[in-house]
């Protein structure tokens, strides 16, 4: 599937669906619908309902929310994904994001899609995957997590202008818990642009202004210790004795603990392993009177 692919998806299409026992449809003014079918059509934007004989359209404004019973083969792809068999689950999640279009799983198919596209190394299609379920979701309503895999997608598809204002936005204007996970990013960034200063300052600012986010200490920790041991800095080992206090069994601290003991601040003077004895010096000789 292409990115262009995808993107059809969000642009064209009338969707069937045979609505199963559970399927509702809630409005925002409060009713609930059950119907017999439900159909999604792209390009009015409008849901088309049968209940017996009558077929009624319902604006896409007018709905809350849909719910449909879950496809059947959402759980094997999502235990694929769950065990990095990302090749396996694409096909699977492309046909569930395909065939549930507005009808919610295309969401949460979206989400497992982006990811597997990204850990396979298809930037591209990560990004696209996660334009079309934006148009579905507000920004405002994914998860940071989701919103930091989107971040993650636009940086190794090379959008790195895009991504720079994204995330100078949000650290401007978001919540504290986006504003932690976009200086995370940020730093990321940073890191991998060679601009080490930068990254630090970033990485330290998570450690001591959003310490109550805990999903993001122990990179932020890590992270921070790895540039401070490169500068022969001694708050490297802080940053680490706190990581591996706070959060033991983290991935990030036993990442650390398999790296080699940093250098010391200041290079320690060699010294033999066998040295070897010098003659004292002979006493000069002295005069007679």
């Amino acid at each position: 599937m292409t990115s262009r692919t995808i993107l059809a998806f969000v642009i064209v299409g009338v969707l069937a669906f045979s609505a199963g026992a559970d399927t509702t449809v809630y409005l925002k003014n409060g009713r609930s619908l059950s119907p017999k079918t439900l159909e999604w059509k792209e390009g009015a934007q409008e849901y088309v309902i049968t209940s017996g004989d009558t077929t009624m359209p319902i604006p896409r404004a007018q709905v809350a929310r849909v719910s449909v019973d879950k496809p059947a083969d959402f759980d094997q792809a999502a235990g694929m994904v769950k065990s990095r068999q990302y090749t396996q689950a694409i096909p699977i999640l492309e046909g569930i994001v395909k065939k549930y279009r507005m009808l919610n799983w295309d969401v949460e198919a979206g989400k497992l899609l982006s990811q597997a596209y990204l850990e396979t190394h298809d930037a591209k299609k990560a990004v696209a995957a996660m334009d079309a379920l934006f148009s579905v979701v507000g920004r405002d309503q994914v998860s940071p997590s989701l919103q930091r895999l989107y971040w993650k997608a636009l940086f190794s598809s090379g959008a790195n202008a895009q991504l720079r204002k994204e995330l100078d936005k949000v650290i401007g204007t978001g919540t504290p818990e986006m504003v932690g996970v976009a200086y995370l990013q940020r730093g990321n960034m940073f890191l991998k642009m060679g601009e080490e200063e930068d990254a630090l300052s970033d990485f330290i600012k998570i450690t001591s202004l959003f310490q109550n986010q805990k999903a993001i200490q122990p990179e932020a920790l890590f992270l921070a210790a790895e540039l401070l041991d490169k500068a022969r800095d001694p708050r490297g080992a802080e940053f680490r004795k706190k990581l591996a206090l706070d959060y033991p069994g983290n991935e990030f601290t036993l990442k650390a603990a398999t790296k080699a003991p940093p250098p010391s601040a200041v290079a320690p003077v060699p010294v033999p392993a066998n040295p070897v004895p010098t003659k004292p010096p002979a006493p000069a000789p002295t005069k007679q009177p």
